[in-house]
């Protein structure tokens, strides 16, 4: 219990500190949101918590994530696993085979971004061209 106070109160507290434009992810210069960031300013109306963020449990090349959709599915953002914690690892591995999904199938990404506070990053959004949501569904 101690532990889950103190993961709370660091997020909450990441919250409130200057979260920059841009971050490196990947390899790639992408865009932030804020951990503050709630489901409507990531245009998310699907499988989304304002108090946990994404709520869909996905399993995707044996890396849990949790997952939440919007407009159409044409949005999906991805967290690691645990509702108060960020597992880099996890994120780096399960976006990159995320992306690798999307192209498969002919979805292309036009934007990245990710949530961001106190130097970790919690999630990450992606705008498709198409509903890409629907493939995470089966997963």
């Amino acid at each position: 219990m101690k532990k889950l106070a103190i993961a709370t109160a660091a997020l909450i507290l990441s919250g409130c500190m200057s979260t920059p434009e841009s971050v490196n992810f990947n390899g790639e210069t992408v865009g932030t949101y804020s951990v503050a960031a709630s489901c409507s300013d990531m245009l998310l109306d699907t499988d989304c918590s304002g108090m946990t963020g994404a709520t869909k449990d996905i399993e995707l090349a044996g890396i849990k994530l949790r997952a939440a959709a919007g407009q159409s599915g044409k949005v999906v953002f991805i967290m690691s696993e645990s509702s108060f914690s960020t597992d880099q690892n996890a994120l780096q591995n399960g976006a990159k085979s995320l992306e690798k999904l999307f192209k498969d199938n002919g979805i292309q990404i036009e934007s990245k971004k990710v949530m961001f506070g106190g130097g970790d990053v919690y999630g990450v959004h992606f705008q498709l061209s198409d509903n890409g949501y629907r493939l995470l569904k089966s997963l």
